[in-house]
């Protein structure tokens, strides 16, 4: 289908006009949030979006995340490169979330050994002293942004699980390079320029991803020198074999700094997010602290008692559903399809909307609430989320593969937080920003109120 058709075909559906996108500057700038919802309550569940080169076609709600993230794998009607490569300038070309097709499977099929529920679970010691190094630092009286704490917490984590301990040392150098590239992703589309010149935010990105690939080429080199298994993901990524296959070293490097980032920025996020929820609702902190008390006593928590912690783990969900890190994902269509009696051209960008489905209360009674008991299967008023209604970390063969991890480093960071600090929030309200990942605007600043010991340490 030539490409003036599928511009005629796109301006059918239903959207703000030219002019009318002027009512959307905040969206177009980098804050779609209220964008969003409000163009689905005007226009539904699919409308046309976007001005000049970057037109995107939003399909909203549980159906239409189904119709993209059940696609198949063999045969598949929508890509992800094509949408996906502004994530480029920081996971790299090579990465399992911009491929398609073949290259796809089979990446993912050698990733898949580095995130079994035995060796996440392995990481869990890690995860506990990181968060404990973290409050080492806070004291009774203290003023402090807990986003930007948890963040360094959560590369922490990141780096030691992906690799043990000989790059922990470079954990902050890595992380402030991976910072300049996210900054940069998080940029709205509209405000991009994705031109190597000088001067220019792309160029920094790329040269601050570059001194991270250095870090991460000298140690792959030092493993394949020197193999000794040391438990960690990078070892696991080297060891991999499929169908007689593994990944070269530039796969191994994309898909770690692709796990990274993800690890680091999404996760971290939703860490940032935590904080602020259990602080505008200290009953749900208290019921944590009385859940971690009960189950867990004095001991050091471990992967068998976080699992014994119900409410911590709808609590989870909850940050998930209504703080999630994404906000929006996108494919391309292949060939054209229909979608709520429209017709979408082939070659159309598509962008499907977590944080809208997560808020539309067709889906979830008082949506804007924060409600950990929504997840209590044994309530008398439960009701199961309509399928792909809950689609934080996406779905189908495409669904997030380190998953698990990142919702067990959670689990295990609201509990040690839960246990051990007493702190309040010193604003009333954290408003979100960015377009890749939902950042809490300005950080979560926060006043310590009282530090208590550590679990599993005495005298």
């Amino acid at each position: 289908m030539g490409s003036s058709r599928t511009r005629d075909m796109v301006n059918r559906l239903p959207g703000p006009t030219l002019l009318g996108h002027r009512r959307y500057i905040k969206g177009l700038l980098g804050k779609p949030y209220d964008a969003l919802v409000e163009l689905h309550r005007v226009h539904g569940p699919v409308c046309k979006f976007g001005v000049g080169g970057q037109q995107y076609v939003l399909m909203f709600g549980a159906e239409a995340n189904e119709l993209l993230l059940t696609d198949s794998p063999r045969n598949p009607k929508f890509l992800s490169r094509d949408v996906l490569t502004l994530l480029i300038p920081v996971v790299g070309a090579n990465a399992m979330v911009v491929s398609d097709g073949e290259d796809h499977r089979r990446r993912r099929a050698l990733v898949r050994p580095a995130f079994t529920r035995k060796r996440i679970e392995g990481y869990v010691p890690a995860m506990v002293d990181e968060v404990h190094r973290m409050i080492s630092g806070w004291h009774a009286g203290d003023a402090v942004d807990a986003f930007a704490d948890v963040r360094s917490c959560i590369r922490r984590i990141a780096i030691h699980s992906l690799f043990g301990d000989r790059l922990k040392a470079h954990t902050d150098d890595i992380g402030r390079e991976l910072q300049t590239a996210l900054n940069y992703i998080n940029r709205s589309p509209f405000l991009r320029f994705d031109y190597d010149l000088p001067g220019t935010a792309y160029r920094r990105a790329m040269a601050a991803r570059e001194r991270v690939d250095r870090y991460v080429r000298t140690e792959i080199a030092k493993r394949r020198a020197e193999p000794n298994d040391q438990g960690d993901v990078l070892d696991a990524l080297l060891e991999s074999y499929f169908e007689g296959d593994h990944l070269a070293d530039l796969e191994v490097r994309d898909q770690v700094i692709s796990l990274i980032a993800s690890g680091y920025d999404s996760s971290s996020s939703a860490a940032g997010w935590a904080v602020y929820a259990l602080l505008k609702h200290p009953e749900v902190l208290h019921r944590i602290r009385e859940e971690v008390e009960q189950v867990a006593g004095e001991e050091v928590l471990t992967a068998e008692l976080i699992r014994g912690m119900r409410y911590t783990d709808w609590t989870v969900s909850e940050i998930l559903r209504l703080y999630t890190p994404g906000v929006l994902t996108g494919r391309t269509a292949v060939e054209d399809f229909e979608f709520a009696g429209h017709l979408i051209p082939a070659g159309a960008k598509v962008l499907y909307s977590q944080y809208v489905t997560h808020r539309m209360p067709e889906l979830w009674p008082d949506p804007l609430e924060f409600r950990p008991e929504r997840w209590d299967e044994e309530a008398p008023d439960h009701h199961n989320p309509v399928p792909y209604s809950f689609v934080p970390f996406g779905g189908g063969y495409r669904k997030c593969i380190g998953y698990a991890f990142a919702e067990l480093e959670l689990k295990v960071l609201i509990a040690e937080l839960a246990r051990r600090i007493d702190f309040e929030l010193t604003t009333d309200v954290v408003s979100p920003t960015g377009v890749a990942t939902m950042w809490p605007d300005g950080g979560v600043p926060v006043a310590v109120r009282e530090v208590r010991p550590r679990a599993g340490v005495h005298g």
